[in-house]
């Protein structure tokens, strides 16, 4: 009976340590979770601020009758078009466009909106203004039979197009204008832009994937972490970077690859960088202080945020 016993006891032993080993796998997954959501970082933005100067000398004017009364009888409408720098409007090469109805008399001119546009252009979308001075009984605008020339007030003409970075922005400012409007091409404008606009604000989450990628990291004890950043605002976000990943824990190594340029993210939209790990020997748990770079369309309120994350270590070497 003894012969029998022992391997009996064996067998049984194995038989336990096999389902162990299975229960762990199997748990592995719930000590793991897909991604541990992070707390949202919250910080009020300034306005940016808008100061623009362009000139152009392939305007084009055409004439078209005035105000129906008072002393404007005739109306110089001005088109055209000019680049701007990178850095001007957003760190894009972009384009100011005008068109803009004057409405002139003897000596006097106005520009009564809201016909009066000028458009900010870049690959991320349009900013568009309203622009106006006086109007057709109090004209604001001087006026000697050629140029035209003044200040005024412009404000943020709404838009909701989804694609369009510059949606829900508001705004308003200030302008001054110089130009020759006699009817024609190759007609000289200037125009300079100051103000503020608040634009729509991205938000920055963070969630978490921990895993091995390999039979060897696993026994060299090397993790892959993937945050998925996400944009929770309402406003797209640019320049993104995951600056740092750092483990609070001592225990733990962070090997890198930082910082990780992301790019751009729409509003709703999410981007994923991956970084490693050395971890403790046994089933462990740690906090990785994210931190991400981000500005806004303008390339404005640039800043960093920092998102605190648990990350669970798994149990077994599977995906």
């Amino acid at each position: 009976m003894r012969g029998t016993t022992a391997p009996r006891a064996r067998s049984a032993a194995r038989r336990a340590a096999v389902v162990l080993i299975g229960l762990l796998v199997w748990l592995a997954p719930t000590a793991a979770p897909a991604g541990a959501v992070g707390r949202e970082a919250v910080a009020s933005r300034a306005p940016d601020p808008v100061n623009v100067s362009a000139s152009s000398a392939a305007g084009a004017v055409t004439s078209a009758v005035g105000c129906p009364s008072g002393p404007l009888d005739a109306t110089r409408h001005l088109t055209g078009s000019t680049a701007l720098n990178p850095g001007v409007f957003s760190s894009l090469a972009s384009q100011l466009s005008v068109d803009l109805p004057f409405r002139v008399g003897a000596t006097q001119a106005a520009l009564p909106g809201p016909d009066a546009r000028v458009a900010l252009t870049n690959a991320r979308g349009t900013l568009a203004l309203a622009l106006t001075s006086g109007d057709c009984a109090m004209p604001t605008l001087s006026y000697n039979g050629t140029t035209v020339s003044g200040s005024g007030t412009w404000s943020v003409v709404p838009d909701t197009t989804p694609a369009n970075a510059y949606r829900g922005a508001t705004g308003s400012g200030t302008f001054t204008v110089t130009s020759d409007v006699t009817p024609g091409t190759g007609k000289l404008w200037t125009l300079n832009l100051s103000g503020n606009v608040t634009l729509l604000q991205p938000q920055v989450a963070v969630t978490q994937r921990a895993f091995w990628g390999g039979i060897n990291n696993y026994f060299t004890r090397t993790l892959s972490v993937e945050y998925r950043i996400r944009n929770t605002g309402p406003g797209d976000a640019f320049g993104v970077k995951l600056v740092d990943a750092l483990p609070t824990d001592s225990r733990i190594t962070r090997l890198g690859p930082v910082p990780q340029t992301v790019g751009a993210i729409t509003a709703g939209g999410s981007a994923r960088a991956v970084v490693r790990y050395r971890v403790c020997a046994l089933s462990c748990r740690f906090t990785a202080t994210t931190q991400t770079f981000l500005t806004d369309a303008l390339d404005a309120n640039g800043h960093t945020e920092t998102v605190p994350v648990a990350v669970v270590v798994p149990i077994a070497p599977i995906p």
